[in-house]
Order: structure tokens, then sequence, then C-alpha cells
């Protein structure tokens, strides 16, 4: 009975050795890198934040990732960057810092010619702006600035004078900041004044120059609103210089912001998902590198929280965990 049986055993053990073998090639087409993080202005503390979480998010999923950075901090140099990432013969997939610029448009077109995908990261961007092979991870800058503008509102209470806002740079995330901030001032205190944003530049000197520029044309100025990571720096350095105490809040838990909100030089800080959108970005890119698209939504939205005095600690307790692999800011 056996020996008839045997013939057969031996077909259907044959046919699981082929299947095995079949198999293999295919778990080894796993695209698991390389994937580069694109970004200028890479020297900044908020931007060194962005791209260690973007590393810790590729060693925690085993992906073999990489920094495509520059020191400069033109647009040109982040398009140059992103142009020449898509150029490379390793590349798998690209997250890009950020802000859905227009301007960045070609580079995506370009990968998705490549079957490259890519990540947009830190500013929503409508659908159909840019070629399908874009996902979006972000806060929203349309939602977030309200309950902003409405905490610093009943902070100023009873208070008459003006409002200023001031940006890096005018791109679709930052001037999206600025417009549903002053509309939630409207709202939430008519009675102020709120300027028209004005640059204040990545420059910390020239930053604060701008500032105190502004409150000296405006001696009623009462608030500030900072939508970029140096703004703490900015209005606080204003401060000291005119020696008048406004009440303002900027972007980003950096230590230094942290701690301008703990010494009550700043009144909070916005703490947009630097960290939380950036690791996420390894991982989607990995999914949609190996076509899990059904995994990804178009835009993963973040939240972005107004942070005061009382809810620091769990920020202090990211950048301890980062801070060592930092270098040093120019001129620190």
């Amino acid at each position: 009975m056996f020996s008839r049986l045997l013939p057969k055993l031996q077909i259907v053990v044959a046919l699981l050795v082929i299947l095995v073998i079949v198999a293999q090639p295919a778990a080894a087409q796993e695209v698991t890198g390389k994937f580069y993080f694109v970004q200028n202005t890479a020297w900044h503390p908020v931007h060194q934040l962005t791209q260690l979480s973007f590393l810790l998010g590729c060693e925690q999923r085993g992906l073999d990732c990489a920094l495509a950075t520059t020191d400069e901090t033109s647009l040109e140099a982040l398009i140059a960057i992103a142009e020449q990432t898509v150029d490379r013969e390793d590349i798998k997939g690209m997250a890009v810092w950020c802000c859905g610029l227009p301007q960045l448009k070609p580079a995506v077109e370009k990968a998705q010619a490549k079957g490259i995908p890519v990540v947009m990261l830190h500013g929503p961007v409508p659908r159909g702006e840019f070629p399908d092979n874009m996902v979006v991870i972000a806060a929203d800058t349309t939602k977030y600035p309200i309950p902003v503008a409405r905490t610093m509102c009943e902070a100023l209470q009873g208070q008459t004078g003006t409002v200023a806002i001031t940006q890096n740079n005018f791109n679709p995330t930052e001037d999206a900041v600025a417009k549903a901030f002053t509309e939630g001032m409207q709202k939430y205190c008519p009675q102020l004044k709120v300027l028209a944003p004005q640059l204040e530049g990545p420059e910390p000197t020239q930053a604060i120059a701008a500032a105190v520029a502004i409150m000296q044309a405006n001696p009623d100025i009462i608030a500030a609103l900072s939508t970029t990571g140096g703004g703490p720096t900015t209005w606080a350095g204003a401060q000291k210089e005119t020696g008048k105490s406004i009440l303002a809040v900027g972007m980003d838990y950096t230590r230094v912001n942290l701690d301008l909100v703990k010494s009550g030089q700043i009144f909070g800080i916005v703490a947009q998902p630097l960290f939380t959108e950036c690791k996420e970005a390894a991982i989607v890119l990995y999914r949609l590198a190996n076509g899990e698209t059904d995994k990804v939504p178009y835009w993963t939205e973040l939240e972005a929280p107004l942070v005061t005095i009382n809810d620091l600690e769990p920020y202090y307790e990211i950048l301890d965990g980062f801070e060592p692999q930092m270098r040093p800011t120019p001129g620190s």
C-alpha cells in the first residue's frame, strides 16, 4: 500500500519544492531603498529635527535611506537638489521638504516618469495640482491657525492695538497659515488691527531687525505671530531690543523655542508635526514603492496644537533623543 503511495508523495513534495523556489524571487523583489529626504537650509535646527526624524523612521523599518540636502537657503537650491536626486540611479522614492511649491512640479513629474513615488511634506496640496505619484503628509494650514488666534484673543481680551505677522518667505504653507490666522483674529477679536504679513527671513540677526522695524513703525503693537521656526527668537529678540513686551507666538519645538516659552519671553509655539510627518514619510515611501497604494491616503492629515508653558515636557523629551546628533547652528 505504502509503495503505491510513495510516487504520489514524491510528486507532492516535488511540487512544494517548486512552489518554494518560485516564491523566492518574488520575495527578493521587495523594494526597501534607497529612499531620499530632500531639503535646503539643512543647518537649521528645525530642519535637522526633520532629517533625523526621517532617518529614525527608516531605521525602525529597516530601510536604506539617505539625506539629499544643502545648506543653501534659496528656492533655487531646493529645486536643484530635488532634480539631482531624481536623477540618481539608486533612488526608489523621495520625501520633499516642503510645502507643495509649484516650482517643484517638474522634479515630481520627472520622478513620475521614472516610477518614483514622492511624499510632499509640511503643507497640504490640493489633489490634481501635482502628478499622481505624489502624496502629502501635513497638518491643515487652513485649520490649525484658528484655535491659535482664538487663544491669543482670549489672552488679549480688553486690549486694543496692532498684531503683526511675519514669515520666513512667501510660500503656499506660510501664506495659508497667515491668511487663516488673520481671519481667526478678525473673528475673535475684531477690535485689533492685523497687519499684512512681512518677511523676517531665515537669518536670526536680520529677522530680529525686521521685527524691531515693525514694532517701531507700529507703537501700538500688542501681539505677533511668526509662521516660521525662527519666529520665537525673532520676536523675543525684538522685544529685548525695543524694551516693549508683547504676546508673541512662533512655530516649532526646538529647544531654544521651548526655553523661550518656559521663560515667559514667548507666549507659545505651534507644534507643527515635524517628528511625526517625517518619520511617517519613510513608511509611506516604502508602501508606495512596494505597490501598497491602497494603504496610503492622498493626504495624511496631522495635528498642530498650540503649546504653552504647561505643555512643554513631551516636546523636550523628543529633543532629548535627537539633539546629540545635531550639528551646531552657524554662528551659535
